[in-house]
């Protein structure tokens, strides 16, 4: 038997906590904490916070996702491997685009340009 993931370990953390009773009212509150936990996170780069304290921040926000899959019975792995596949086919789109411009990676471009690239990629799926 192979050891869990920390993502594993987390949802099941996640789903006892459910089972126990420990549970949100409805899916607008697990976002609220979402928005929360966001607004955290760049609080702490803002203010310089060190590596470890931004981190936490991450941390928290992340759990903050993954109570939101569980509070809906949403399949997490289900979700990042379809995310994963969606973000995987839009860079292939973005790297086509960069090509036909003459560019063999996106180094030193402006912000603007490579949003610009992204949603050419976009309207193409």
């Amino acid at each position: 038997m192979s050891a869990r993931t920390p993502l594993e370990q987390l949802i099941e953390v996640e789903q006892d906590a459910r089972q126990y009773g420990f549970d949100w009212p409805d899916e607008h509150m697990v976002l609220d904490q979402i928005v929360s936990e966001s607004q955290e996170v760049r609080q702490a780069i803002e203010q310089g916070e060190s590596v470890e304290r931004i981190r936490e921040e991450v941390g928290d926000l992340l759990h903050g996702v993954v109570s939101l899959c569980v509070f809906c019975d949403y399949d997490v792995d289900e979700i990042l491997s379809a995310v994963t596949q969606k973000f995987s086919k839009r860079m292939r789109l973005v790297k086509q685009a960069a090509l036909k411009r003459g560019l063999t990676n996106l180094h030193g471009q402006t912000t603007e340009f490579m949003l610009e690239l992204w949603r050419e990629a976009k309207n193409l799926e």
